[in-house]
């Protein structure tokens, strides 16, 4: 049983643009329910494309249907036995949501599956009547099949088939509004010989799409492009469709009607005998054309076209072939497979290919090595060199680290990942325990940064010297060669992204490009740190101007500590930001939104593999969330908070002001009390952490690195959804629900009444702060922690403090201490 082979003759059809899959297992040599489960499980897997599912069996439709994500269609029904189809498949149809394939036949004895353009109308709009009026199918989710007859078996009986066919298209589509079409084509051509077949079946496809067919089922990898056809190819397909009377040969037949209808009997034979006789006879004597097949191509072409593609359909096949032709292990691995790692370098930098797609290049690599490694002697090693990464000291974010990992480890690089917040003295172990040819450095945040400058300094003071890479959010080339390779005192090279730190490290471990790589990236002077202002800069508590006081204080709508799990997943996601998940974390280029709406093919991949990831990590990711308003005053520069009437406060919160005139603070958005009536703020912590890194590691270890790292990136965005979520649901429970008209982007771009402000970020950059909040709100009962660097874990985790007021805005407030007043 091969259920691999099977499903990847689904993911070839894919790749050569196929929409749809076509699945049928029913089979009188099999069980069906029994095929299904394990047929699916591979297929949902490779594809991401709906599925139509076809087979006459209720029952094994609607388990079929449990597998499919999204929409799926079912192929199909008819009115053959009166409405007995209908009733047995419309209920499973509107439970999943399917759409609903109908043949154009009924329990007509003398033509009961419709010929003519007539009869194909008149029987989609009795079963259009049925399936809107009485079983509540909507229009949109039916598709109607008006059949294909062969033309070129001679049979009288199917002679000017296509044209009703092309014809029966058109007045369908322009009699029942909001319905498609769908054929299968290839019935058109059959009797033919295989190469004119493929011609037959394009240019018949090309009239009935001119017609407006909606689908057509065909083997997309044997399928001409129409204007590919040569012209008397194309001719001798169109003179047989169509019935055509030929221009040369009898009188009698050339002198004959071009509407086949209007052919006698006689004619309408000989016309179809003549054309079937004509096409025949000029592909039986036609060279066979020869296509691109990727079993055609060189053998290490092939093996590396499976890392370029990230496809393991055929490799470990081809693996053995290299092998038998003498090629040892490790030459095919840093041969034609470390090729195709480097081709896929040159096009992820050329933005050919996305973060997503080189993780799946990373995935055929690992099962090629796997392959290999057992026919390796212990000697062998594939190794290009070691590196050790790291997360600094206090940091806990590790999802680019993780990446770095995947991609260096699978070009060949021995890679040891010591994990989140490491400090100096367990890499300066590290380094001893393993030799490595360089260290890499990671982190988020800005504080991270400096801690990269302590660290190096660390790290030179045990006499170590190897190269050292270091990445993050928060840095730039500029502080790397101004701050940590002078602390450092040896070469330090900024790695923007994963494929930089694998040139990087590709540069320094080649002898030819080794020491002007390194010259290159010792930097041992400081760069000194931006001249103070000429003139000094006057501290205030005096609140900005550009915040309005004659704004009411809303009544908040509770005092009351809340902890929540969030249990509708999907709702969280639909406030997920698009362009962070799919452009910042996988990479994609443009706007996603756009191109998913205009159906780009890679946009629509990447969505359907991100959909597959959803549908597994629903089975094991929590969102929850705590969150309280409470009393708050403002006191100059610092917020007051207060238990519900309390007269002392419970905690006081002293944030920066901007440096200029009418500079802004975060006191300023607290309206001045009442009559004894205070204002508030809101504060909240949400996660979709627990338990996230772990399940990610277990997905790497397997070799499955996009589910690895879709896991943590969509972890993380879903706890900034979530708290875009929540904010949403503050701001109706304070009295200011958002429009009807705000829609999500109006609500990514903060297009709404007040403001959230994260510590850290510019107008509270302190991150100290955040121990304030830990003691009010008690998050460790959702499971999210402060490291001694103030982050949280787990990684995938947001904290905000929320205001209410109009005028709020972002701005960055001064990190300098500023002087307390006497």
């Amino acid at each position: 049983e091969k259920w691999e082979e099977a499903t990847e003759i689904a993911r070839r059809q894919v790749r050569n643009g196929a929409h749809i899959i076509d699945v049928c297992l029913q089979s009188t040599d099999r069980e069906e329910m029994k095929d299904i489960p394990l047929f699916y499980e591979f297929l949902i897997r490779k594809i991401k494309a709906p599925v139509m599912i076809d087979t006459t069996d209720p029952k094994a439709v609607e388990l079929s249907l449990t597998y499919c994500q999204g929409k799926a269609l079912i192929n199909s029904i008819n009115l053959e036995d009166g409405e007995e189809k209908f009733e047995q498949l419309c209920p499973i149809a509107k439970a999943y949501g399917a759409a609903l394939v109908v043949g154009s036949i009924d329990e007509d004895k003398l033509q009961a599956q419709a010929f003519t353009r007539e009869r194909k109308l008149s029987i989609a709009e009795r079963s259009y009547k049925l399936l809107t009026e009485k079983y509540g199918i909507p229009p949109e989710d039916i598709v109607f099949d008006p059949l294909v007859f062969p033309c070129a078996t001679g049979d009288a009986n199917y002679i000017g088939g296509a044209v009703e066919t092309i014809e029966g298209i058109r007045l369908i589509k322009e009699n029942i509004p909001y319905s498609k079409t769908v054929l299968g084509i290839s019935n058109i051509s059959f009797g033919l010989p295989a190469n004119a077949r493929e011609v037959v079946n394009s240019v018949f496809l090309y009239y009935c799409t001119k017609a407006g067919l909606d689908l057509a089922i065909v083997n997309a990898e044997k399928l001409e492009r129409f204007a590919s056809i040569p012209a008397d190819e194309r001719r001798l397909a169109e003179q047989l469709l169509f019935n055509t009377p030929p221009p040369d040969g009898d009188e009698k037949l050339r002198a004959a009607p071009e509407d086949w209808r209007e052919q006698t009997q006689e004619q309408k034979a000989a016309i179809n005998q003549f054309h079937i006789a004509a096409i025949a006879e000029y592909f039986r004597r036609a060279a066979p054309k020869k296509k691109a097949k990727a079993a055609d191509l060189p053998l290490d072409q092939r093996l590396g076209n499976y890392i370029i593609e990230g496809t393991k359909d055929g490799l470990v096949e081809d693996l053995e072939r290299k092998r038998q032709e003498g090629a040892a292990p490790l030459d095919i691995i840093n041969g034609p497979l470390m090729a195709g790692m480097s081709e896929v370098g040159r096009l992820f930098n050329n933005n050919e290919l996305i973060v997503a797609e080189v993780l799946q290049s990373a995935e055929a690599m690992k099962a090629a090595v796997g392959y290999l490694e057992q026919f390796m002697a212990k000697a062998d090693t594939a190794a290009r060199g070691k590196i050790v990464l790291a997360t600094v000291k206090g940091d806990v974010h590790d999802i680019g680290k993780n990446l770095v990992e995947i991609i260096l480890g699978n070009n060949g690089y021995n890679v040891v990942n010591l994990g989140i917040k490491v400090p100096p003295e367990t890499l300066i172990q590290a380094y001893r325990d393993h030799k490595p040819d360089a260290i890499g450095l990671s982190g988020l945040l800005v504080k991270s940064a400096q801690q990269m400058v302590i660290t190096a300094g660390d790290l030179r003071e045990h006499g170590i010297q190897v190269p050292m890479l270091v990445g993050g959010a928060a840095l730039s080339d500029k502080f790397t060669r101004g701050k940590i390779a002078p602390s450092y005192g040896e070469a330090v090279c900024y790695a923007k992204d994963a494929m930089t730190g694998l040139r990087l490290m590709n540069e320094i471990m080649d002898p030819a490009t080794r020491e002007a790589t390194l010259r290159a990236h010792r930097h041992s002077e400081a760069v000194p740190d931006a001249a103070p202002q000429a003139e000094p800069v006057v501290w205030s508590e005096r609140r900005s101007a550009k915040v309005r006081l004659d704004i009411p204080i809303p009544a908040a709508p509770s005092l009351d500590r809340k902890v929540r799990d969030i249990k509708h997943l999907t709702e969280v996601w639909s406030y997920i930001n698009p362009f962070m998940l799919y452009g910042r974390h996988l990479g994609y280029k443009g706007n996603f939104d756009k191109a998913l709406a205009e159906h780009e093919e890679k946009a629509v991949n990447l969505y359907h593999q991100m959909e597959e990831i959803k549908r597994h990590a629903a089975q094991f990711m929590q969102v929850k969330a705590v969150w309280q308003f409470f009393e708050a005053e403002r006191d100059g520069n610092s917020v007051n908070l207060f238990s519900p009437g309390g007269e002392s406060p419970i905690h006081t919160f002293r944030f920066g002001r901007q440096p200029r005139e009418e500079g802004l603070c975060l006191s300023d958005y607290l309206l001045e009390g009442d009559e004894g009536k205070r204002d508030h703020l809101a504060m909240f912590v949400v996660t979709a952490g627990a338990g996230i890194r772990e399940k990610s590691e277990e997905l790497k270890q397997r070799g499955e690195y996009l589910s690895a790292h879709g896991v943590q990136a969509l972890a993380i965005e879903t706890a900034e959804g979530a708290a875009e979520w929540l904010h949403r649901r503050i701001r109706e429970d304070w009295g200011f629900p958002d429009a009807p008209t705000t829609t999500m982007h109006d609500r990514f771009t903060s297009k709404y009444r007040g403001k959230r402000y994260s510590f850290g970020y510019p107008a509270c950059p302190n991150l100290d702060d955040q121990q304030g909040m830990w003691k009010l709100l008690r998050p460790e009962d959702i499971g999210v922690e402060l490291t001694e660097g103030m982050m949280m874990e787990p990684e995938a985790s947001v904290s905000a403090l929320v205001f209410h007021h109009p005028d709020c805005a972002y701005f960055t407030a001064s990190e300098i201490e500023e002087p307390a007043l006497v």
